[in-house]
């Protein structure tokens, strides 16, 4: 028996969009692709799509530390003449950037990832070597001392692939990372970027940095200031 005739049976109708009545709730995959207009999202299927969110930060938004910094330039690809922000990691020492922002209200104030998008610069044909980079961050409120300890940098390795200086270089997620402080909403959070040449990094040359991709998960109802 179908759902209309039982509906019928228990007098019943189906909902529509003016008559109160029988409803089917939607499934995440329902609630994701979003085009049906017979089915119900409950606020798990909503917190099951709008979990997280992401934040591109290019290089030329990130400060070189005064310290150890990575330097600041730009390239061209020549064919089409594409044009790059970056900063220059070194393979020896290792260098700094650093770059900050209040993290979006509906942050939920837990660990944070990261991605990074590189290039190395020479092309010598070995496409087994390593870049290792590494991230730390912090949150400072207001009255807070600004020159306050990071949380534990965490580090993410990547490989060198074919096509080497000429070819977009996107990394893994990092593990999770802890932001310092006890973060609260409206936060300014500071991030220090490295490369971390101690580490397992093989790669024996300067290593572009693009920009970093921040991912942060979602709870927060945002109220109006």
């Amino acid at each position: 028996m179908s759902e209309v005739n039982e509906s019928a049976i228990h007098g019943i109708p189906d909902a529509s969009t003016t008559i109160k009545g029988k409803v089917e709730l939607a499934t995440d995959a329902e609630t994701a692709a979003g085009t049906s207009t017979a089915v119900v999202c409950t606020p798990a299927n909503v917190a099951s799509v709008h979990q997280y969110q992401s934040i591109f930060v290019p290089a030329s938004a990130m400060t070189s530390t005064v310290t150890n910094g990575a330097a600041f330039s730009s390239k061209e690809f020549a064919t089409n003449d594409i044009n790059m922000d970056y900063l220059a990691f070194d393979t020896t020492t290792e260098e700094f950037a650093e770059f900050q922002f209040p993290m979006p209200e509906n942050w939920d104030r837990s660990t944070i990832k990261a991605k990074f998008f590189w290039a190395p610069t020479d092309d010598t044909g070995d496409t087994a070597k390593t870049v290792e980079w590494e991230i730390a961050a912090g949150a400072l409120s207001n009255a807070d001392t600004i020159d306050a300890a990071l949380g534990t940098a965490q580090v993410i390795s990547d490989t060198e692939l074919t096509g080497e200086s000429a070819t977009l270089h996107v990394s893994g997620a990092t593990p999770a990372i802890t932001v310092g402080g006890t973060p609260a909403l409206g936060d300014l959070v500071h991030f220090k970027v490295s490369r971390n040449v101690s580490g397992t990094d093989d790669y024996g040359a300067d290593a572009l940095l693009f920009g970093c991709w921040i991912q942060f998960k979602v709870t927060n109802t945002v109220a109006v200031w």
